[in-house]
């Protein structure tokens, strides 16, 4: 049997090129970028409802369970592979197989979606903020109405009312954009920019405040909560474990759900990030302190949010087992906690500085994450600036951003979280699996870790990455397919109260909002996205698809790339040479340069 000729891929060298201009000042930025991804809004207004909803102290042995399995496999895979083929989400999947481009092109697409709406969460906190300025943020009381109903619930009012200026229904847009959120959501996006128009340069320098700042605001909010009274039954009440629940199959999946999207996986900033490290670098140890660093700070921020929760309950008579998260969390039920303390002003101003700097620091990254791609890998700005391009993609963001200014703005906002960033992440996330652990293959994985590392990769993440991480992932995808079908989606409406039933019944429960069922043409739009977002990955997959040699090789592990970094006359390190030099006792394959590069393969008995 002769030897397989191998060729390196000239086309990838040419692509990689501007990859080496950029990179990290250091090791630290890269960690901290990461960590600033990851821990986000999420963290403190999604994590500590789930907790305490799904058993308490008891859902901690799914949460850390789907840790294992899921999110730390796939978290090491796309930093893995972004450090090791040294290219954006579009990129570095590509140089694994022709057919894997649409799978970047997913990535970018997903985070577009996501930096669009998100930054009007962060417009949002930035209005709070501003607020709590005051010696008495208006939030704390009704001097700004006449209106009965404020007196009632003067933070549910305030949000609805005052900030959002809510219309009654998803179809209604009310008065049109409110100009303070517009300035608020343009202030947002300049804070974005700053942070992210040299690349890694301006997003590492970024990283220092904005993914460290938080952990004092929390250590702050940890140490005035506890010794609030109350504090101890809000805690209780997170933790007080639920056993019995644990039979329950939501709990698993909100537990996977929870892990998957707390780690940002899926939307190719990680494989970005990643890209502008040192080949050299033990990317095992750097993803499993991200994740942990991650989970660990759920937790902490759970017991924060819950100590004043518990003050509330004790001041205001509400019941602490009152199931709030979101916006509901952050601007209702935190808001009037922290309005009854001493040093309201304070308190307020840490807390939403706090989750300013946890909005930014996953807004930038993202929007890092996409523009790596779009400009490094399909150079789709030719020779432009990469400043300007940052500028042009932040003005059109803003532009479609303004949709969420009017009164029915939180709805459309809505249909951005709950259609785009979950059933095509999971898919997005599925096809990485069967790319690391099947297409490149898991041996060649290792090899890529061994070389990188100087270590294995662990057998235990081999395991999860070619069968376990997938097959849950399938699982979870199957399970909100069926939910999606068989359960209306709804949104929850502001309706305000009955000013009657505010001044008769002061102490009974007096309705502000009512659930609706999304309209037709909300679903529509959801259903689009959700499409828009999957049809790349099944585009390249037919143009590109693998043949059913291919295929076969894949199966039995018989594909296999040449390992290691090579460097170019100017002893600059350039991309690893990808080659498919898979054989078996019959043929030997011989890699053919075509304008796809190297896949293009050839029999030769």
């Amino acid at each position: 049997m002769s030897k397989s000729e191998q060729k390196p891929n000239k086309d990838v060298e040419k692509e990689s090129s501007g990859q080496e201009e950029e990179g990290w000042g250091n090791k630290t930025q890269f960690l901290l970028a990461c960590i600033g991804l990851a821990v986000g809004l999420g963290n403190v207004w999604r994590f500590p409802y789930l907790l305490q909803s799904n058993g308490g102290g008891a859902f901690l042995i799914p949460y850390f369970i789907m840790l294992a399995v899921e999110g730390l496999p796939m978290m090491y895979v796309e930093m893995a592979i972004g450090q090791y083929f040294r290219g954006g989400s579009i990129l570095s999947w590509q140089k694994i197989h022709p057919s894997l481009k649409g799978l970047g092109i997913c990535c970018v697409i997903i985070s577009s979606f996501l930096c669009i709406y998100y930054v009007m969460v962060i417009a949002w906190v930035l209005y709070y903020l501003f607020v709590s300025l005051s010696s008495n943020p208006p939030y704390t009381g009704c001097d700004y109405t006449d209106d009965a109903c404020c007196q009632y619930d003067k933070t549910l009012y305030y949000w609805f009312a005052v900030v959002l200026k809510a219309t009654p229904d998803m179809s209604d847009s009310g008065d049109g954009p409110a100009w303070q959120l517009v300035v608020l959501l343009t202030l947002a996006w300049v804070v974005t920019y700053l942070c992210v128009f040299q690349g890694v340069k301006s997003t590492g320098k970024a990283a220092y405040f904005a993914a460290t700042f938080p952990y004092i605001c929390l250590i702050i909010l940890f140490f005035r909560g506890v010794t609030l009274p109350g504090a101890g039954d809000g805690i209780a009440a997170l933790f007080k474990p639920d056993f019995g629940m644990l039979l329950t199959p939501k709990v698993w999946i909100d537990a996977a759900t929870q892990i998957f999207f707390s780690l940002s996986l899926g939307f190719g900033a990680l494989v970005a990030f990643a890209s502008f490290m040192p080949y050299k670098n033990n990317i095992t140890r750097d993803s499993i302190v991200v994740a942990c660093i991650n989970c660990g700070t759920s937790v902490f921020a759970g017991i924060c949010i819950y100590a004043i929760l518990g003050y509330r309950a004790h001041v205001t008579g509400r019941s602490v087992d009152e199931k709030v998260f979101g916006t509901g969390l952050t601007f209702i039920a935190i808001t009037e906690a922290v309005g009854s303390m001493a040093g309201t002003a304070f308190f307020a101003f840490v807390f939403f500085f706090m989750l300013f700097n946890l909005g930014v620091s996953s807004q930038f990254g993202t929007l890092a994450g996409m523009v790596t791609p779009l400009y490094n890998d399909l150079k789709l700005f030719g020779n432009a600036r990469k400043e300007l391009c940052v500028a042009l993609i932040a003005i059109i963001f803003l532009l479609i951003g303004l949709v969420f200014t009017p009164g029915n703005g939180e709805y459309i906002l809505g249909l951005f979280n709950n259609y785009p960033v979950t059933m095509p992440l999971l898919v997005v996330s599925i096809v990485e699996s069967i790319a690391a652990g099947w297409i490149f293959g898991i041996e060649n994985f290792d090899k890529a870790i061994r070389d990188m590392t100087g270590n294995p990769c662990p057998v235990y993440f081999k395991i999860c990455i070619k069968y376990v991480s997938p097959l849950l992932m399938v699982v979870l995808l199957i399970w909100l397919l069926v939910e999606s079908f068989m359960v209306d989606p709804t949104y929850i409406a502001f309706t305000n109260c009955n000013p009657d039933d505010a001044i008769l019944y002061p102490n009974e429960t007096v309705s502000f909002t009512v659930e609706k069922v999304h309209p037709t043409w909300a679903r529509v739009v959801g259903g689009f996205m959700v499409f828009f977002c999957v049809v790349p990955v099944a585009v390249f997959g037919v143009m590109k698809r693998l043949t059913l040699d291919e295929i076969k090789d894949c199966i039995h592990g018989r594909r296999v790339y040449q390992i290691g970094e090579t460097s170019n006359k100017n002893g600059t390190i350039v991309d690893s040479p990808v080659t498919y030099v898979a054989s078996n006792e019959d043929q030997v394959v011989i890699p053919q340069e075509t304008e796809e590069g190297i896949y293009a393969n050839e029999s030769a008995q």
